[in-house]
């Protein structure tokens, strides 16, 4: 199962659409886990609200980006009432405008620049806008914290009896998270907020492709923002590029025309301290600790989770070499 899928019969969607927000449907189409819903004023998705249970603060936040210049986002759908939440059988629903356009290809390299511009455009609009601190989307400053646990992790689970094969990859995810922390030890956020205002931002935190679209001038869109962070920006970048750049195998040449757009159209030079946090975020990506945890804390550790954990593993080798780049640079 899809996580976050709309399950419902297509007749319960149509009639929370009408009481709800006041559309006469006129039909429904499946599209992977959403439903796209026509009606006489144009078409919207109708989604499950699982993964975006702070929906009315994200869409106010979405809202002053748009304020801020960069409109090219999907737009929430108020109700009747004036909400975004719709309450169906203890779940969540709400709607969304349905943007009508296509996703970049998986090879993205043609792309890249265009991706790259908009990226820097959308963070140059998100500029002050902050989320309360309380919010599990205030992420700023709380790399150290973050990486410092899941190493405490990894030692604890490297004292059981393990498997060859989970001893493996224990030793390369224990090299990976010890080097993305000790690349940023020095780094201190007070310092960095005080001589680069610009270096915290919100940020998208899942640009893989399907969340990319291009429209007809080349201009490109962003959606589904349930993973909106408040952080360093440059955790949009290597989060980008472990998407987009794995597929060419970490060429320079890819990763630095994405870089170079973005750059071209930022005020100033990223900092020393944000390519140290870049570096970090590359070496040990989030998702390295998501998959760890769903394995390795797993009573009975199903062999699928480890397979999937080796396949991240030899993926992400083959950043190695850019790695050991990006460290000769920052040293």
């Amino acid at each position: 199962m899809i996580r976050a899928e709309v399950q419902l019969d297509p007749e319960i969607i149509q009639t929370l659409v009408q009481e709800h927000y006041g559309l006469p449907v006129l039909s429904l189409q499946k599209v992977r886990a959403i439903y796209k819903v026509f009606t006489p004023y144009g078409a919207f998705g109708f989604k499950n609200a699982e993964e975006l249970p702070d929906l009315p603060l994200v869409a106010r936040l979405l809202d002053r980006i748009r304020l801020g210049g960069f409109d090219r986002i999907p737009s929430f759908l108020r109700t009747i009432r004036g909400s975004y939440l719709v309450i169906h059988d203890n779940q969540t629903y709400f709607m969304e405008k349905w943007v009508e356009l296509p996703e970049v290809p998986k090879l993205s390299y043609p792309n890249l620049a265009s991706i790259g511009w908009a990226l820097a455009d959308f963070h140059r609009s998100a500029q002050g806008i902050i989320p309360p601190t309380e919010s599990p989307r205030f992420e700023w400053g709380k790399r150290k914290g973050f990486l410092a646990e899941a190493l405490r992790k990894l030692r604890q689970w490297k004292r059981y009896r393990n498997k060859p094969e989970e001893n493996k990859i224990l030793d390369f995810l224990f090299y990976r998270c010890n080097w993305a922390l000790e690349s940023i030890r020095c780094c201190s956020p007070q310092r960095l907020s005080a001589r680069c205002p610009d270096a915290a931002v919100l940020c998208h935190a899942g640009l893989h492709h399907k969340n990319i679209l291009v429209d007809h001038q080349n201009k490109i869109w962003f959606i589904d923002f349930e993973t909106l962070t408040y952080a360093e920006r440059v955790m949009d970048l290597a989060q980008l590029l472990q998407y987009h750049a794995s597929a060419y195998r970490w060429n320079p040449a890819v990763v630095n025309r994405f870089l170079y757009a973005y750059m071209s159209r930022i005020p100033a030079p990223l900092a020393p301290d944000e390519w140290k946090l870049f570096f970090s975020y590359l070496a040990f990506p989030r998702r390295f600790y998501n998959r760890m945890v769903r394995y390795f804390d797993s009573l009975d550790r199903p062999p699928e989770l480890l397979l999937k954990l080796q396949e991240t593993m030899d993926q992400d080798l083959e950043k190695e070499y850019y790695l050991q780049k990006i460290q000769e640079f920052i040293s």
